[in-house]
């Protein structure tokens, strides 16, 4: 579906709805972190804290991204993990830093929940805060199938929101990998406007490096362009490739590869990061 445009003389005031970097986020950031909580990418177990940078070149000059980042995992005894990380970004010409946190609990060896909020700076390219909740539960008898529902709302600096419905399954298979699917049914206000992604990935994990592959495609309610002009109801489509490597007892390396298109403009980039466990 080809996207409608908005500009400032129309009568909606624009801006952006929701985290518009999403598949760095969801390799980066706590609320999207995996259904079963997983050091980076598997390869250490424990504490750890991970920092990078990424650059992104952005078609029909719109203006190319770049930013820096960093988080943290804790586990708090035997049930509980923190995640905690900030992203400063420019993108589309804007800049602006945005900072969260999510906690999951596991109150059996099946069932957990996780919940999460971020909130930005009030740049444009942010949500002003975004709040998600997720209840899972571990099936089978090896309990290597976790399946999730959840909720998610998403408030813009101004006018705009978000309100959706979430699904995901992960099965941890045999010999290192683990397949992931996911969908998001997506209301946005002002117009009502429905929309839905479905999402899919996997991922290969051996002791001394990792690799994942994943997508995410459908349609988008809301995005900015500049700050005249949005995009509203459009397909995309979305696909990240990544690469981990141990460099020692405590440190590791990770490259990811990131492609997004509409029909307005093409994103192609990739993030580099540093991680240390202890």
């Amino acid at each position: 579906m080809r996207p409608r445009l908005l500009t400032r003389a129309s009568p909606r005031v624009l801006t952006v709805h929701r985290p518009i970097h999403r598949l760095l986020l969801a390799a980066m950031l706590c609320l999207a972190a995996p259904l079963h909580a997983q050091a980076p990418l598997g390869i250490f177990g424990g504490k750890w804290i991970e920092a990078g940078v990424t650059a992104h070149n952005v078609t029909n000059d719109l203006g190319d991204w770049r930013g820096a980042w960093v988080r943290t995992v804790i586990p708090a005894g035997t049930r509980n993990t923190v995640w905690a990380d900030a992203l400063a970004l420019e993108a589309f010409g804007e800049r602006g830093v945005q900072v969260g946190l999510a906690h999951r609990h596991d109150w059996s060896g099946r069932f957990f929940h996780m919940a999460g909020v971020t909130v930005a700076d009030g740049a444009p390219i942010f949500a002003r805060v975004r709040a998600d909740v997720q209840a899972g539960v571990r099936l089978g008898a090896a309990r290597t199938v976790v399946a999730a529902v959840g909720v998610s709302h998403v408030r813009s600096v101004q006018d705009l929101t978000d309100a959706a419905l979430t699904g995901a399954l992960a099965w941890y298979a045999p010999r290192g990998f683990i397949l992931e699917t996911g969908v998001r049914a997506n209301t946005s206000w002002p117009g009502r406007i429905r929309t839905a992604r479905v999402s899919g990935g996997a991922t290969w994990m051996g002791e001394q490096r990792s690799f994942s592959v994943r997508g995410i495609g459908g349609e988008e309610g809301w995005q900015v362009l500049t700050a005249q002009t949005a995009l509203v109801r459009f397909s995309s489509q979305e696909f990240a490739l990544s690469w981990r490597e141990r460099l020692g007892t405590r440190w590791s390396s990770a490259v990811q590869l990131d492609r997004y298109d509409n029909p307005t403009y093409a994103r192609t980039g990739v993030t580099i990061g540093l991680a240390r466990n202890w």
